[in-house]
């Protein structure tokens, strides 16, 4: 049981570092996948 819960924090601390170091270093799926003809955000409504 002591296995699974420190799988479960490893898990969650991993998780939320890569979050902030990936979005931190311009990885983030909107970065990666978004060329020149695209606009984000700014599309009128």
């Amino acid at each position: 049981m002591k296995a699974m819960y420190t799988a479960f924090a490893a898990t969650v601390v991993i998780s939320i570092a890569a979050y902030y170091i990936l979005g931190e270093i311009g990885f983030s799926s909107q970065d990666r996948l978004a060329g020149e003809s695209v606009r984000l955000g700014d599309a009128p409504e």
